[in-house]
């Protein structure tokens, strides 16, 4: 029946579509690290095949990690939302390892800024509490009283 296949095809589009996303948004950050990974080992400019093959590598591991980590811990988070910021994140802490001039923060800053993106989503949108279920402070406050 058709009308039971439709929740079915919506679900499986809003992942091809977070596939995708996730595959840019890791060859955006691919190339931009390349840029950035250059600048601050003092390397030579980078070569197309440079940027090509962490464009790849980036873009894989992101269509990947991108939809396990958007329906297992922020479904309550728009979905531009789920790329745009952590990728924002992680740019911003790439650019901070540039500025401060430690080649080593570039391993170090990017992944930090991009679990930091991750976690200021889930802590902007929690999931919604569960029908008869407290929060632990009110079970706490509860079992002094009684």
């Amino acid at each position: 029946m058709p009308i039971l296949r439709r929740p079915l095809s919506t679900r499986r589009l809003l992942q091809l579509g977070l596939v995708v996303a996730g595959a840019a948004a890791g060859a955006v950050f691919g190339v931009i690290l390349t840029r950035l990974g250059k600048l601050a080992a003092g390397a030579p400019p980078a070569t197309l095949a440079n940027y090509a093959w962490n464009a790849t590598v980036f873009g894989v591991v992101s269509a990947v990690v991108s939809p396990l980590i958007t329906w297992s811990e922020l479904r309550r988070v728009p979905l531009w939302r789920t790329i745009a910021e952590p990728l924002a994140a992680a740019v911003a802490g790439g650019c901070i390892a540039l500025i401060v001039g430690l080649p080593v923060l570039i391993l170090a800053l990017p992944p930090l800024g991009l679990g930091l993106g991750f976690a200021n989503l889930r802590r902007r949108y929690p999931e919604p509490l569960e029908v008869g279920r407290l929060p632990s402070r009110l079970d706490q406050r509860h079992l002094k009283e009684s």
